[in-house]
């Protein structure tokens, strides 16, 4: 596969590591939260595979930490993914 041609696919929420957490406005991220909830993603997270470690991370979140905290949020277990 080419470098420029990504793997699009679902992947558990709970295989993904959030290397660089970034603190949210409340505001903005209920409105993340709604949008997702009412119109779904519209665009996938970006991850990138990594070796699994002893805490059963596959993959390292590399944009849309927003989009994946509102899955969490909204109980779901699975995202789609850009690797």
């Amino acid at each position: 596969m080419s470098a420029d041609i990504q793997a699009v696919q679902m992947i558990p929420i709970s295989q993904i590591r959030i290397l660089n957490p970034r603190s949210r406005n409340k505001k903005i991220f209920d409105n993340v939260v709604s949008n997702i909830s009412n119109l779904g993603l519209k665009r996938p997270i970006t991850v990138a595979p990594r070796q699994e470690d002893t805490d059963g991370k596959c993959y390292d979140l590399i944009c849309g930490q927003g989009r994946l905290e509102a899955f969490i949020t909204l109980g779901q277990t699975e995202i789609r993914c850009s690797i």
